[in-house]
Protein backbone atom coordinates (compact mmCIF):
# COMPACT_ATOMS: atom_id res chain seq x y z
CA UNK A 1 0.00 0.00 0.00
CA UNK A 2 1.46 3.48 -0.78
CA UNK A 3 2.19 5.62 1.98
CA UNK A 4 -0.36 8.55 2.87
CA UNK A 5 0.54 11.70 1.83
CA UNK A 6 1.47 14.14 4.82
CA UNK A 7 -1.77 15.84 6.63
CA UNK A 8 -0.95 19.80 6.28
CA UNK A 9 -1.23 21.44 10.14
CA UNK A 10 -0.70 24.65 9.01
CA UNK A 11 -1.55 26.84 5.63
CA UNK A 12 -1.32 30.77 5.08
CA UNK A 13 -2.71 31.17 1.33
CA UNK A 14 -2.11 34.74 0.52
CA UNK A 15 -2.45 36.37 4.38
CA UNK A 16 -1.84 39.79 4.71
CA UNK A 17 -0.94 40.97 7.98
CA UNK A 18 -2.42 44.11 9.44
CA UNK A 19 0.24 45.35 10.99
CA UNK A 20 2.11 46.22 7.96
CA UNK A 21 2.16 50.06 8.46
CA UNK A 22 5.38 50.99 5.63
CA UNK A 23 3.04 49.26 3.08
CA UNK A 24 -0.51 50.49 1.25
CA UNK A 25 -0.54 46.83 -0.16
CA UNK A 26 0.35 44.31 1.97
CA UNK A 27 2.31 41.57 0.83
CA UNK A 28 1.11 38.15 1.36
CA UNK A 29 2.26 35.54 2.69
CA UNK A 30 1.69 32.14 1.75
CA UNK A 31 2.96 28.86 3.83
CA UNK A 32 2.53 25.21 3.76
CA UNK A 33 3.53 23.87 6.39
CA UNK A 34 2.65 19.54 6.94
CA UNK A 35 3.15 16.93 9.84
CA UNK A 36 6.48 16.20 10.75
CA UNK A 37 8.28 19.46 9.27
CA UNK A 38 9.94 22.02 10.29
CA UNK A 39 9.62 25.87 9.24
CA UNK A 40 12.22 28.43 9.83
CA UNK A 41 11.15 32.25 9.36
CA UNK A 42 13.97 34.88 9.35
CA UNK A 43 12.88 38.06 10.48
CA UNK A 44 13.69 41.30 10.05
CA UNK A 45 11.20 42.99 12.74
CA UNK A 46 10.18 40.97 15.62
CA UNK A 47 6.78 42.90 15.72
CA UNK A 48 5.94 40.82 12.76
CA UNK A 49 6.94 37.64 14.04
CA UNK A 50 4.44 38.46 16.99
CA UNK A 51 1.79 39.43 14.54
CA UNK A 52 2.51 36.24 12.48
CA UNK A 53 2.08 34.18 15.31
CA UNK A 54 -1.12 35.75 16.19
CA UNK A 55 -2.19 35.02 12.68
CA UNK A 56 -1.50 31.50 13.45
CA UNK A 57 -3.46 30.60 16.42
CA UNK A 58 -6.63 32.71 15.03
CA UNK A 59 -5.74 35.58 17.96
CA UNK A 60 -5.85 38.24 14.90
CA UNK A 61 -7.31 38.08 11.27
CA UNK A 62 -5.38 38.82 8.45
CA UNK A 63 -6.00 41.84 6.39
CA UNK A 64 -6.64 39.47 3.42
CA UNK A 65 -6.05 35.56 2.48
CA UNK A 66 -6.86 32.86 5.14
CA UNK A 67 -4.87 30.86 7.61
CA UNK A 68 -5.93 27.28 8.41
CA UNK A 69 -4.96 25.35 11.21
CA UNK A 70 -5.91 21.42 10.66
CA UNK A 71 -7.63 22.30 7.45
CA UNK A 72 -9.99 24.35 8.85
CA UNK A 73 -10.31 28.62 8.86
CA UNK A 74 -9.99 30.55 11.99
CA UNK A 75 -12.21 32.99 10.42
CA UNK A 76 -14.93 30.33 10.42
CA UNK A 77 -14.80 29.48 14.01
CA UNK A 78 -16.27 31.26 16.38
CA UNK A 79 -14.80 32.62 19.77
CA UNK A 80 -15.44 28.95 22.01
CA UNK A 81 -14.31 26.64 19.02
CA UNK A 82 -11.08 28.68 18.32
CA UNK A 83 -10.38 28.62 22.38
CA UNK A 84 -11.04 24.74 22.18
CA UNK A 85 -8.43 24.67 18.88
CA UNK A 86 -5.79 26.35 20.98
CA UNK A 87 -5.28 23.09 23.38
CA UNK A 88 -3.78 21.80 20.27
CA UNK A 89 -0.99 24.18 19.32
CA UNK A 90 1.74 24.86 21.78
CA UNK A 91 3.72 28.41 21.86
CA UNK A 92 7.41 29.22 23.28
CA UNK A 93 7.75 32.97 23.33
CA UNK A 94 7.01 35.92 26.32
CA UNK A 95 9.45 34.41 28.72
CA UNK A 96 8.58 36.83 31.62
CA UNK A 97 4.87 36.51 30.73
CA UNK A 98 3.52 34.60 33.33
CA UNK A 99 0.50 34.76 36.21
CA UNK A 100 2.00 36.60 38.73
CA UNK A 101 -0.60 34.86 41.33
CA UNK A 102 0.50 31.41 40.19
CA UNK A 103 3.22 29.12 40.62
CA UNK A 104 5.44 28.33 37.54
CA UNK A 105 4.73 25.09 38.06
CA UNK A 106 0.69 25.23 38.24
CA UNK A 107 0.76 28.00 35.86
CA UNK A 108 2.42 25.42 33.26
CA UNK A 109 -0.59 22.65 33.81
CA UNK A 110 -3.74 25.27 33.94
CA UNK A 111 -3.89 24.84 29.97
CA UNK A 112 -3.83 20.82 29.67
CA UNK A 113 -5.57 20.62 32.91
CA UNK A 114 -8.42 22.62 31.90
CA UNK A 115 -8.50 21.56 27.60
CA UNK A 116 -7.78 17.63 28.41
CA UNK A 117 -8.94 14.90 30.26
CA UNK A 118 -5.07 13.94 31.75
CA UNK A 119 -5.21 13.61 35.20
CA UNK A 120 -2.64 15.99 37.05
CA UNK A 121 -0.56 13.17 37.82
CA UNK A 122 -0.16 12.36 34.09
CA UNK A 123 0.82 16.01 32.79
CA UNK A 124 2.60 16.39 36.15
CA UNK A 125 5.41 13.12 35.09
CA UNK A 126 5.22 14.81 31.36
CA UNK A 127 5.83 18.36 32.74
CA UNK A 128 8.80 16.75 34.62
CA UNK A 129 10.44 14.73 31.99
CA UNK A 130 10.39 18.39 30.12
CA UNK A 131 11.89 19.94 32.82
CA UNK A 132 14.66 17.85 32.75
CA UNK A 133 15.32 17.40 29.38
CA UNK A 134 15.76 21.71 29.36
CA UNK A 135 17.96 21.47 32.13
CA UNK A 136 15.42 21.95 35.12
CA UNK A 137 15.88 19.72 38.12
CA UNK A 138 11.95 19.79 38.08
CA UNK A 139 9.15 22.14 37.75
CA UNK A 140 10.15 25.74 39.68
CA UNK A 141 7.82 25.91 42.67
CA UNK A 142 7.92 29.38 42.73
CA UNK A 143 6.38 32.33 41.67
CA UNK A 144 7.73 34.63 38.35
CA UNK A 145 9.25 37.13 40.89
CA UNK A 146 11.14 34.78 42.72
CA UNK A 147 12.53 32.73 39.47
CA UNK A 148 15.40 33.10 37.77
CA UNK A 149 15.23 34.44 33.96
CA UNK A 150 16.97 31.31 32.75
CA UNK A 151 15.13 29.26 34.23
CA UNK A 152 11.83 30.70 33.04
CA UNK A 153 13.02 30.15 29.85
CA UNK A 154 13.54 26.53 30.02
CA UNK A 155 9.97 26.72 31.80
CA UNK A 156 8.71 28.41 28.89
CA UNK A 157 9.90 25.64 26.75
CA UNK A 158 8.27 22.84 29.07
CA UNK A 159 5.11 25.15 28.99
CA UNK A 160 5.00 25.07 24.55
CA UNK A 161 5.61 21.55 24.18
CA UNK A 162 3.52 19.83 26.66
CA UNK A 163 0.29 17.84 25.93
CA UNK A 164 1.94 16.52 22.59
CA UNK A 165 0.46 19.31 20.20
CA UNK A 166 -0.09 19.35 16.84
CA UNK A 167 1.90 22.52 15.76
CA UNK A 168 4.36 24.21 18.28
CA UNK A 169 5.54 27.58 17.57
CA UNK A 170 8.68 29.14 18.89
CA UNK A 171 8.96 32.69 19.46
CA UNK A 172 11.35 34.02 22.03
CA UNK A 173 14.41 36.42 20.89
CA UNK A 174 16.64 35.09 24.65
CA UNK A 175 16.58 32.02 23.00
CA UNK A 176 18.27 33.68 19.65
CA UNK A 177 21.07 34.42 22.47
CA UNK A 178 21.45 31.59 23.59
CA UNK A 179 23.08 27.87 23.03
CA UNK A 180 22.42 26.50 26.03
CA UNK A 181 19.13 25.09 24.79
CA UNK A 182 20.31 24.53 21.21
CA UNK A 183 20.47 20.24 22.23
CA UNK A 184 17.61 20.03 24.22
CA UNK A 185 15.54 21.81 21.24
CA UNK A 186 16.60 19.93 18.64
CA UNK A 187 15.74 16.58 20.81
CA UNK A 188 11.95 18.10 21.34
CA UNK A 189 11.33 19.44 17.91
CA UNK A 190 12.69 15.40 16.69
CA UNK A 191 10.07 14.01 19.39
CA UNK A 192 7.32 16.25 18.31
CA UNK A 193 7.52 15.64 14.40
CA UNK A 194 8.13 11.74 15.16
CA UNK A 195 4.59 11.79 16.12
CA UNK A 196 2.96 14.08 13.58
CA UNK A 197 3.29 17.24 14.95
CA UNK A 198 4.70 20.64 12.99
CA UNK A 199 7.25 23.39 14.33
CA UNK A 200 7.46 26.83 13.34
CA UNK A 201 10.43 28.74 14.75
CA UNK A 202 10.96 32.64 14.04
CA UNK A 203 14.50 33.79 14.20
CA UNK A 204 15.90 37.80 13.89
CA UNK A 205 19.23 36.15 13.89
CA UNK A 206 20.52 34.34 11.35
CA UNK A 207 23.23 33.02 13.36
CA UNK A 208 21.20 32.34 16.34
CA UNK A 209 21.00 28.40 17.63
CA UNK A 210 17.88 27.89 15.47
CA UNK A 211 19.28 28.56 12.09
CA UNK A 212 22.74 26.28 12.97
CA UNK A 213 21.22 23.60 14.93
CA UNK A 214 17.74 23.16 13.60
CA UNK A 215 17.63 21.12 10.61
CA UNK A 216 14.16 22.87 9.24
CA UNK A 217 12.02 21.22 5.88
CA UNK A 218 11.68 25.05 5.01
CA UNK A 219 13.15 27.86 5.37
CA UNK A 220 11.99 31.58 4.60
CA UNK A 221 12.66 35.28 5.18
CA UNK A 222 9.52 37.85 6.24
CA UNK A 223 10.49 41.30 4.47
CA UNK A 224 8.60 43.64 2.62
CA UNK A 225 7.35 41.66 0.05
CA UNK A 226 6.07 38.98 2.05
CA UNK A 227 7.05 35.42 2.90
CA UNK A 228 10.05 34.18 0.46
CA UNK A 229 11.94 30.80 0.94
CA UNK A 230 15.47 30.70 1.00
CA UNK A 231 18.23 28.17 0.18
CA UNK A 232 20.37 27.13 3.33
CA UNK A 233 23.85 27.32 3.53
CA UNK A 234 25.58 24.12 3.22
Amino acid sequence: MPPRPARTVLTLEAAALTERSFSGSPAQIDLDLRRGEVGLILVDDDSEASAMVDLCVGLAVPAKGHVRFLGVDWATRTRPQRLHRRRRVGVVAHTDVWPAQMTIMDSILLAPLYHSDRSRDELLAEATGLARLFGLPGLPAEQREATRRQALLRAGCVRGFLGSPDLVLVHDQLLDRTSELAVAMTQAISATCSRGGAVLWFSTNTAAPAARHIEADHVYRLGDVGLVRMRRAA
